[in-house]
């Protein structure tokens, strides 16, 4: 995250939230962005995630509650940095959560979006995007707000007309290069054989097994990486 430590760099920041931080892992990079001073909240609907949040991030200046993005339980202009990390495919009211962001950055203040997009991968980000979609598809019949990843672009115009002004926009990899290793590319394939399981006896089983071997064949040739991140620092307008 070299461009946010270059953005940052001599600009006071005491307490940053992240919204959506799953098992901590945006958090982890933001850490040497703002220093081992800067205080970090991480919040998260789900008790699992947070557990496992705590586990990967043991640092005295982070703390970890379950809280939802759509209603924030801080008081106004509490944080000089407030995240979104890659939580805004998960969100069931994007304009809520927005609106809730701005309302807890003190003025003068920053939002930093990060955000996996769908288009400009290579073929290995592809199968990420794939076993993602799927999964999506998955957690949807289960009554679970998960939509397919945007475009680049899409991902700018949901920012902009949420009332955000980006100053700062960079692409960003999770992961430099393809995982090729067959022990490894086993995990990927274990896990959508669970969700797949989670369709049995529903008409379009057959079809989403037809996928789940397509899926298999892909990552035999191209490997498995994580597909790229838009990143966007903003201010509310």
């Amino acid at each position: 995250m070299d461009q946010l430590s270059t953005f940052f760099k001599g600009k006071q920041v005491n307490k940053v939230l992240d919204i959506g931080t799953g098992n901590g892992d945006f958090i982890k990079l933001l850490i040497p962005v703002f220093g081992a001073e800067t205080r970090i909240t991480g919040i998260d609907p789900s008790e699992e995630a947070l557990d496992e949040a705590r586990k990967l991030n043991t640092s005295v200046s982070v703390e970890f509650i379950r809280m939802e993005g759509e209603k924030l339980e801080f008081a106004n202009h509490t944080f000089d940095v407030v995240c979104l990390s890659n939580a805004m495919h998960h969100l069931a009211d994007p304009a809520k959560t927005f609106a809730e962001m701005k309302r807890v950055v003190k003025m003068g203040g920053w939002l930093v979006i990060a955000e996996i997009v769908s288009d400009g991968l290579n073929e290995a980000q592809e199968n990420q995007k794939m076993w993602h979609h799927f999964k999506s598809y998955v957690d949807r019949k289960s009554g679970i707000t998960h939509r397919e990843t945007w475009t680049e672009a899409e991902v700018l115009d949901i920012i902009q007309i949420n009332g955000i002004h980006p100053v700062l926009t960079f692409p960003f990899n999770r992961m430099d290069d393809p995982v090729t290793d067959p022990g490894k590319l086993e995990s990927w394939i274990n896990l959508f054989a669970g969700h797949l399981k989670q369709l049995e006896g529903m008409p379009e089983y057959s079809e989403k097994a037809r996928l789940f071997r397509h899926f298999k064949e892909r990552l035999n040739i191209y490997g498995f990486q994580l597909a790229r991140q838009i990143v966007v620092v903003g201010e509310p307008v």
